[in-house]
């Protein structure tokens, strides 16, 4: 199967299967916290709150205020998930498809996904495209994978647009078209999303559905960078900013670096949490 290797993306993998039994949620050891966290646990625990489950599990999840550990996590998602989080369903499959916390099963995986999406989750629809494009669990196709996610970028979902606009640089499901993929990578990166800003940020490089702009993909990718980019895609970063450096002369250098810098505050202050964690795993 071809893997594109001009752009790379972080993908949400994961799922777990509606035939496979889900694991018991149980009731987790409790919390070494205080304040507002020990709050989130009592009404997790005593109010069966599934929102307030699902915020924890993220939080044992990313590792947000507590150390990471996905077999909590886990835990928490399964008992919103069980209360009917759409989300949560979406979360436990990452968990599987990743192999974190449980063992990697991608019919799992995908089932989960269809299940979070009957529930009315954006997210699992990119995911279930994922495994369209790889062949995780079901016959391989790009079109597939394309036409699931024609859908969730309609109604704005910055991990669809920035998979969807992949397929369009590559002509995958759909017809080559650079303009498009842009388009949708800048719709993306405008939600403050760092995979499709660094995409964005080589296109602009490598004048690729446009003309070269150095300064403004220099900013872009080095934004994307300090706001928190995928393992996988380090290298590709690393690699276009030291192309775009070696064309700038000082001054423009120091200007991107201060757009850059500016455009991660922005980001910062104009959302009330970090942006959407990317999973490490290349389209």
């Amino acid at each position: 199967m071809k893997t594109p290797g001009v752009i790379v993306i972080g993908l949400l993998l994961g799922a777990a299967s509606l035939a496979a039994a889900a694991p018991s949620p149980g009731r987790p050891a409790p919390l070494a916290v205080t304040g507002p966290e020990l709050e989130l646990y009592r009404t997790a625990s005593e109010h069966q709150d599934s929102q307030a489950m699902y915020a924890l599990g993220e939080a044992f999840d990313e590792g947000l205020g507590v150390p990471s550990d996905p077999r909590r996590a886990l835990q928490w998602y399964t008992g919103a998930a069980v209360l009917g989080h759409a989300e949560a369903m979406n979360r436990i499959g990452v968990l599987y498809a990743e192999g974190r916390g449980v063992p990697r099963d991608y019919v799992a995986a995908l089932a989960w996904y269809r299940r979070a999406l009957a529930q009315g989750s954006d997210n699992a629809v990119g995911n279930i495209a994922t495994m369209y494009f790889y062949g995780f669990g079901v016959r391989q196709s790009y079109q597939k994978a394309a036409n699931l996610l024609e859908v969730a970028a309609r109604g704005g979902n910055v991990d669809s647009e920035n998979k969807l606009a992949a397929l369009y640089n590559e002509g995958l499901g759909v017809a080559r078209d650079h303009a498009r993929a842009r388009e949708l990578f800048r719709q993306a990166a405008a939600q403050g999303y760092p995979p499709a800003m660094v995409n964005l940020g080589r296109m602009h490089v490598e004048a690729s559905g446009g003309e070269r702009d150095d300064v403004g993909g220099y900013a872009l990718i080095r934004a994307a960078v300090d706001l928190g980019i995928p393992e996988s895609m380090n290298e590709i970063a690393l690699r276009e900013l030291q192309a775009a450096a070696g064309r700038l002369d000082a001054g423009q250098l120091g200007r991107a670096r201060t757009l850059a810098s500016e455009l991660s505050a922005w980001i910062r202050s104009a959302t009330p949490r970090p942006p959407p964690r990317p999973v490490q795993a290349p389209f």
